[in-house]
């Protein structure tokens, strides 16, 4: 009695064990408000195998939970793929954005994601020509701009390394650039038709933008889901910041209009106008998010993920 308890003590170390091998985590530099920050990251090794393809996951304002971003990472491994689960909030300190989208402001997550792209790039385990990234909400906003070519040029990121696949679940398009050029690698933008966190109109509107300036782009839009339709329970957070009729588009010069208050918030040359960015939210921000688990939804997309994974990483036809 006591060795077989014993035997299965000795199995399930060995288990751990395996799977701590199976884990790594790597650290990368960004910013926090205009400070340096390390901003950590989780590679989920597929077993088995040598060089790999992989695909970034970035979380939105909650932050990372077993049950979406974990899910997600056993999902990709299972079919050969490394998962990178970006940790942009505790290196930081912060737990959540949803009330305080300031926390960690849109560029600075935009960073995070790019710095990834340049640690997977010199990381020998992984195939730095077929490397995706998927992310959800404000995640998601990072994996649509890491396609932006003025964006990476800005974050020094070389020209031989581009992400090779973007799917940004339910993101944000509040931020809109005039005559956007991206990489050119294909993005598929998943959104739900009933979503009033983030709203649809802003990125449909946008990706139009983004296809009439050579952007390879798809629209899917899942009949009757909310955001966060992939995972969780359904959720009101009543202080939550609602930026859904929020859009910061750039005009031909190059300032920022916010399109609902007309309100320029940045100039030319790309500086702030003191005062003018609370004046534009006080006109087109709300309080209140909502979203949850849509399960028809949640299946298909899962579904449509490992179809543009496998085209867009793997090679398949």
């Amino acid at each position: 009695m006591m060795r077989g308890a014993f035997t299965a003590l000795a199995l399930l170390a060995m288990a751990g064990a395996a799977e701590a091998q199976q884990r790594q985590t790597i650290d990368f530099e960004s910013r926090q408000k205009g400070q340096p920050v390390r901003v950590t990251a989780e590679i989920y090794w597929p077993a088995g195998q040598s060089v790999v393809p992989a695909m970034v996951i970035h979380h939105g304002s909650g932050g990372i939970s077993d049950q979406r971003e974990g899910r997600y990472a056993r999902e990709l491994t299972a079919i050969g793929v490394a998962a990178v689960v970006i940790d942009s909030f505790r290196p930081r300190g912060v737990s959540s954005t949803v009330e305080d989208q300031s926390a960690v402001s849109g560029p600075d997550f935009n960073l995070d994601a790019l710095g990834a792209l340049k640690a997977l790039g010199a990381t020998s385990r992984i195939d730095r020509n077929r490397i995706g990234i998927m992310g959800f909400s404000k995640g998601g906003t990072s994996a649509l701009m890491a396609s932006h070519l003025n964006l990476l040029a800005a974050a020094a990121v070389s020209s031989g390394l581009r992400y090779a696949l973007h799917v940004p679940f339910y993101p944000s398009c509040a931020t809109q650039y005039y005559r956007p050029r991206t990489t050119g690698q294909p993005i598929h933008l998943l959104l739900g038709s009933a979503d009033t966190y983030v709203g649809v109109e802003p990125c449909t509107t946008y990706a139009e933008a983004l296809r009439a300036n050579g952007a390879q782009i798809e629209v899917k839009v899942y009949p009757g889901a909310g955001h966060g339709f992939d995972g969780g329970r359904a959720y009101f957070t009543p202080r939550g910041e609602n930026y859904s009729q929020c859009v910061f588009q750039q005009q031909p010069d190059g300032s920022f209009v916010e399109r609902k208050s007309g309100v320029t918030t940045n100039t030319a040359d790309g500086k702030p106008v003191q005062g003018a960015l609370a004046k534009a939210q006080a006109a087109c921000r709300t309080l209140g998010v909502s979203g949850g688990l849509q399960e028809a939804a949640a299946a298909q997309s899962l579904v449509d993920l490992k179809s543009y994974v496998r085209h867009g990483l793997q090679g398949g036809g």
